[in-house]
């Protein structure tokens, strides 16, 4: 709950509520109520993972990322991220956020498959997307109502052996400066 004042912040711009495709805006005790629920909640009987994204230095808040649906034995989920505030957006807190919700989604979760859906014209989110091995499978033509208008939605995955391939067991996304990640068992 000491971060309902950063998510409130910038949860109900106009931008914000159009790229998470949900147009109405949150009031601030709905929003906290929904946040007692997902945080006391247990993620594997419900399906539903809330990650919080924090400037790496500072823990200032900066965004959530959430993992949808993995109960039954499909074992997919919807992946959604928000990157909060305009100031926080093109510096790679998207990118490194969608790298550890993947690797929670696969090395611990052990999911099949993660997907999206996104605006076709939030080219910003599509090409991170894109960059940490989702592949475009399908589009629904003028599938949203934004902004006075339909918009088309793409739909993306990444297999748990594509993420694999980048992030075998024992690497994380924090690999890159050289961290191990300890094993899940």
């Amino acid at each position: 709950m000491d971060d309902l004042d950063a998510i409130m912040r910038h949860w109900n711009t106009l931008e914000m509520r159009q790229n998470i495709q949900i147009p109405l805006p949150m009031s601030r005790e709905a929003e906290r109520k929904w946040l007692e629920r997902v945080v006391t909640e247990d993620p594997l009987k419900v399906g539903y993972l809330v990650l919080a994204i924090e400037d790496k230095g500072s823990c200032r808040f900066v965004g959530t990322t959430t993992l949808h649906g993995f109960t039954g034995p499909n074992r997919r989920a919807e992946f959604g991220i928000a990157v909060h505030s305009v100031e926080d957006q093109n510096r790679g807190y998207g990118t490194d956020a969608t790298e550890v919700c993947l690797w929670v989604a696969f090395h611990v979760l052990g999911l099949h498959t993660v997907y999206l859906h996104a605006l076709a014209n939030n080219t910003r989110a599509i090409h991170v997307y894109e960059k940490v091995g989702f592949k475009m499978v399908g589009r629904f033509r003028e599938a949203v109502f934004v902004g006075g208008q339909f918009h088309d939605l793409v739909a993306m995955d990444i297999t748990a052996e594509e993420f694999m391939e980048r992030y075998p067991p024992g690497i994380s996304p924090a690999a890159h400066d050289g961290e191990m990640m300890p094993p899940t068992d």
